[in-house]
């Protein structure tokens, strides 16, 4: 059984009906830290998905780097998430945007 999320979960015990994170999607997280949801989404969309994962902390976005190199699915884009024209050539057209942001 997948774990689902605890931010992801609190959407839907606060009555959020779809979340439209399932297997296959490409996402594109946004404030993903070190990557530890980011990973949850990642069991959630599986192989044939992807998680485009931005973070604007080098700190946090080496965590989010290495989590990812044991994750094929997981594209970590250290940036700033308020200016995609950085990192567009990175994303391609996705089905959902989670943003997590502070």
């Amino acid at each position: 059984m997948l774990e689902i999320p605890p931010k992801i979960a609190a959407a839907i015990l606060g009555g959020i009906s779809n979340i439209f994170i399932k297997p296959g999607c490409k996402v594109l997280y946004l404030g993903a830290a070190s990557g530890t949801t980011v990973s949850h989404v990642s069991d959630i969309v599986g192989p044939e998905g992807a998680v485009y994962a931005v973070e604007f902390s080098h700190r946090s976005g080496r965590d989010l780097v290495n989590m990812a190199k044991r994750r094929n699915n997981v594209v970590p884009i250290v940036d700033d998430a308020r200016h995609p024209l950085h990192y567009r050539m990175l994303v391609p057209m996705v089905d959902v945007l989670f943003a997590d942001v502070a």
